[in-house]
């Protein structure tokens, strides 16, 4: 019988890209992993404990905690499932893999249920469960955009309050966020700049363009909601972006994003746009001077790279 093999301290840094101080302190708070010691006291790591940190270490590049992480890997062991996929048990169904299946829906609805009773620890639950199935792009795109889209038209119809709607948005934009600074960095020449004109206070499409872009390799500064026209004159002057990226919800809004798209082309920047009111109004995207990027985010990304293959606007 082969003996199993195993590794200091110094190489297991060496293969998960770790610092010590980091490994300890998950060993010391969490007991993942748990390695044994020589006989002078030394750690010394399985391989199985290797591939351990490695996947703890994905889940935080997902745009997990490592204290998420690690309550996803002690429930999937309690479900009698191996995180690690090498030997699950045979009466556990297969993970599912494509986004057509049952499986996103149903997470995609308990996710909105959980969001609609004000239980913040639920909806975490299922995301982190989301993540672990699904590459983030699926998650971002198929669960929250599209529970987003459904929640802000239950507010609108009057099936659910503000208050809802207003918790809801909140834990999508969080998670975002998070998602976005966990993002590596570029790898792509061509400067993105995102942004909301005046008024707009709508930001949750904008954000996830902004870490599929980032996913993507793009570099892109995000800034947020209610941008003044001469703030985004004055940043575009001294970034000099390939692109600017606007986006309205609401008619008023339509109107701002006019101007402000008028203001930067004058200014000499390249301009696309998008938004639920130039999907309800489509006359509008005529009244802009800028390229309409398409009805919905995933569609905007080979828009924007259409975009960003032509001759640069400065």
């Amino acid at each position: 019988m082969q003996k199993e093999a195993y590794y200091n301290l110094k190489a297991v840094l060496k293969q998960t890209g770790l610092k010590a101080d980091t490994l300890r302190a998950w060993e010391r708070r969490y007991g993942l992993p748990s390695p044994r010691r020589s006989e002078g006291g030394h750690r010394l790591y399985s391989e199985r404990e290797i591939e351990t940190i490695k996947w703890l270490v994905a889940r935080q590049e997902e745009g997990l905690s490592i204290s998420r992480a690690v309550d996803l890997w002690q429930q999937l062991l309690a479900q009698g499932r191996d995180p690690l996929g090498d030997s699950p048990p045979e009466a556990a169904p297969p993970a599912p893999v494509h986004v057509e299946g049952e499986t996103v829906a149903e997470l995609r609805q308990e996710w909105t249920a959980a969001c609609l009773a004000y239980d913040e620890r639920r909806a975490e639950q299922v995301l982190v469960q989301a993540f672990a199935l699904y590459p983030p792009e699926t998650v971002v795109l198929e669960l929250l955009l599209r529970a987003a889209s459904h929640i802000g038209d239950a507010w609108a119809a009057g099936e659910i309050t503000v208050q809802q709607e207003h918790f809801c948005s909140g834990l999508t934009v969080r998670r975002l966020q998070a998602l976005i600074m966990g993002a590596a960095p570029p790898t792509l020449a061509g400067r993105i700049v995102v942004a909301c004109p005046p008024r707009e206070e709508h930001v949750i499409s904008l954000l996830a363009l902004t870490f599929l872009l980032r996913r993507r390799g793009r570099e892109v500064l995000y800034l947020g909601a209610n941008v003044p026209v001469e703030r985004l004159e004055a940043l575009v002057r001294a970034a000099r972006p390939r692109l600017v990226v606007l986006a309205a919800q609401l008619e008023d809004t339509a109107a701002t994003l006019q101007d402000m798209a008028a203001a930067l082309q004058r200014a000499g920047a390249r301009v696309g746009f998008g938004g639920r009111i130039f999907n309800l109004e489509p006359h509008l995207r005529q009244q802009v001077a800028g390229h309409f990027l398409g009805e919905t985010v995933d569609q905007a990304l080979p828009a924007i790279d259409a975009l960003l293959e032509g001759p640069a606007a400065w």
